[in-house]
């Protein structure tokens, strides 16, 4: 029980920071006697619970995406971006999981320092982001077919262990010259197909390792997931874009190293 609250909570407050849900988990559960893999896999599929929470907190923007397929404007702009978008993740992700699921299996403890230095990438980029933003000039917050393309592409790669998904997503907006506002609501839209089909995903590639963690450890975690998450998401949108999580993930990453070091 205590590990699901615990996951939960993480779970809920990582996913739409700059830092990497799925490899806190993962980090996590291997603590706990996990293989990299399975805990690669059970991060994966907790990373699902957040789509409920996004998709009940943006449910207007939602209802507006589906409004595109009868009328024009805006709403089938937004419809456009989340199709292509995820269609795009999807070709990248999959094979990615796929490789990192086997990889992470036969690396043993040289695999957490791998992830040590994907998260000092994550903070390199978060912290080059802040710099990006203050520099942008002409912002806007339509998104186009070009923007979908771009950012699922980017998504995609999140796939990989340290990298994260609302810090690729956000990064890559902002670079298309979207205000800060537009590119987290965006990413956090762009969240609810992407993380629903890797939790999807990481269960059909591997029951057995989802099945690793008794039941009322991953109801737990799932429920505390979603209400956590929708209070994060409520209060990073006040937020403004104010967080500077960079420093966190280098702390992450010297974390992540020194595990793989004692693990090797």
């Amino acid at each position: 029980m205590l590990i699901g609250i615990l996951s939960g909570a993480i779970q809920g407050i990582s996913e739409w920071l700059p830092v990497s849900s799925k490899t806190l988990l993962l980090l996590i559960f291997y603590q706990l006697g996990f293989s990299p893999s399975s805990a690669y896999l059970i991060g994966l599929f907790l990373n699902g619970a957040t789509a409920s929470a996004a998709a009940i907190y943006f449910r207007s923007d939602l209802l507006k995406a589906l409004k595109g397929f009868a009328a024009g404007g805006e709403c089938r702009q937004l419809l456009l971006f989340l199709l292509f978008s995820t269609l795009v993740t999807a070709l990248v992700a999959v094979p990615l999981a796929f490789l990192v699921a086997g990889s992470l299996s036969t690396l043993g403890g040289f695999s957490m320092i791998v992830i040590g230095i994907l998260f000092g990438f994550t903070s390199f980029m978060s912290w080059i982001r802040s710099d990006v933003k203050r520099s942008r000039i002409k912002l806007r917050s339509t998104p186009t077919l070009k923007d979908a393309i771009l950012t699922g592409l980017a998504q995609g790669f999140s796939a990989l262990p340290g990298i994260s998904r609302s810090g690729v997503t956000i990064f890559a907006l902002i670079l298309l010259r979207h205000h800060p506002s537009s590119a987290v609501r965006l990413s956090f839209l762009m969240a609810i197909p992407a993380t629903l089909g890797g939790g999807v995903y990481a269960y059909l590639f591997s029951p057995s390792a989802v099945g690793e963690l008794a039941p009322i450890t991953l109801v737990t975690s799932m429920c505390v997931s979603i209400a956590v998450s929708i209070v994060t998401i409520s209060s990073l949108l006040k937020a403004s874009q104010k967080i500077k999580p960079h420093i966190f993930t280098a702390i992450l990453a010297v974390i992540a190293v020194a595990m793989g070091l004692i693990a090797l």
